[in-house]
């Protein structure tokens, strides 16, 4: 009897685990068709496309100088003997800012004011001479010719004084061209000489920057200028300081170009510019070129047709896929501005991308697709 029931238990155990590993089998094919069913739809990601204020942007590092400029040199060669001041001092108009040695003027001063003094007592002869002639002319003791002769004897000594005097004011304006004065009140920016030095005449000493107006100085790529187009904003900003910004506008373009950095240097006239944009200061200038709604995509969106960059999109409603051609306005650090191709509100396939046919069902699989 006991080995009956255990027969019968050992039957109903095994049909137990035929059953169970039956079910097992069914539910692991079903598993399988679904996740066959998922692998045939590819999942991507999409963007809705839409239209966003695109700004053209530019910048330039530059540096602050003078609207106003003045090479400062001696009108004659000699040795400096004295330098009052240096880079970085402020000048006033008038003031001493080199001297030469002025030996050789003075001597010339003395030589022109010695001819003075004996074309002075000359034409004192010439003129006692003239003046006693014509006293004795009337008592008739003296022809008329003698009179003549001595009154051209008293204009040639005439002549001969007037040329001594501008012999000693020449001499005189040369001493005072030994001393090198500034033109006008400003900065000394740079300074070429050192006492004991010689120089030659109209070698520049010193440049002087005005006050006044400032100008922001940059060496621009020669191709950034192509258009001619006016920008629509421009300002200048300190480059340690980016909050102190000001207003600026294209005040020259130099008509030359560098040849060895393909630049053209452009000014900008700054108005009222602030007291921490001295002289020689480091800036930025932020230039707006132009401005207008455009859709921007993802760089990994950009896809290839016979050649040319396209897109992938998705149908809304019946999530197939179309490959749609675009043109390109250009390229920024992370996203593509289109120029044309994609509408606004269609939904680009950011992810996934590279295996893709036309008309093919995928899934959404994030990503803002209402």
């Amino acid at each position: 009897m006991v080995n009956q029931s255990q027969r019968l238990q050992g039957g109903r155990l095994r049909r137990v685990t035929l059953f169970a590993a039956f079910s097992v089998l069914a539910l692991s094919s079903c598993e399988g068709d679904n996740k066959k069913t998922e692998v045939d739809v590819p999942q991507v990601t999409v963007e809705v496309a839409k239209l966003d204020r695109d700004v053209l942007r530019a910048a330039g590092t530059g540096e602050i100088k003078a609207q106003v400029e003045s090479e400062l040199s001696f009108k004659l060669s000699g040795r400096v003997i004295e330098r009052q001041v240096g880079v970085g001092d402020r000048v006033t108009a008038g003031q001493v800012l080199a001297t030469l040695d002025p030996t050789e003027q003075l001597a010339d001063i003395q030589s022109a004011e010695a001819g003075v003094s004996a074309q002075d007592a000359t034409l004192r002869k010439a003129s006692s001479i003239l003046n006693r002639r014509k006293t004795l002319i009337q008592t008739g003791a003296l022809s008329q010719q003698e009179v003549d002769s001595a009154q051209q004897e008293f204009l040639s000594a005439q002549k001969d004084l007037d040329a001594a005097k501008a012999r000693l004011e020449t001499a005189q304006e040369a001493l005072k061209q030994t001393e090198l004065r500034a033109d006008a009140d400003g900065t000394i920016t740079a300074r070429n000489v050192e006492v004991g030095q010689v120089v030659q005449a109209s070698a520049t000493v010193f440049t002087l920057a005005h006050d006044g107006a400032r100008d922001a100085v940059f060496n621009v790529q020669e191709n950034a200028l192509s258009t001619g187009a006016e920008p629509i904003s421009l300002n200048v900003s300190l480059l340690s300081r980016p909050d102190i910004s000001v207003p600026a506008k294209i005040r020259e373009v130099s008509p030359t170009l560098d040849r060895s950095l393909g630049t053209v240097r452009v000014k900008l006239s700054v108005e009222n510019a602030p007291a921490e944009m001295t002289l020689g200061a480091a800036i930025v200038a932020n230039v707006v070129l132009a401005q207008q709604d455009r859709i921007s995509i993802p760089w990994q969106s950009i896809f290839s047709k016979e050649g040319n960059p396209a897109v992938w999109v998705v149908d809304r409603d019946a999530l197939t896929t179309a490959l749609k051609p675009v043109k390109i306005e250009r390229y920024d650090a992370d996203r593509v501005v289109l120029t044309s191709g994609i509408e606004p509100g269609e939904l680009v396939i950011v992810d996934g991308v590279q295996f893709l046919r036309e008309n093919q069902k995928v899934a959404i699989l994030k990503g803002a697709a209402q």
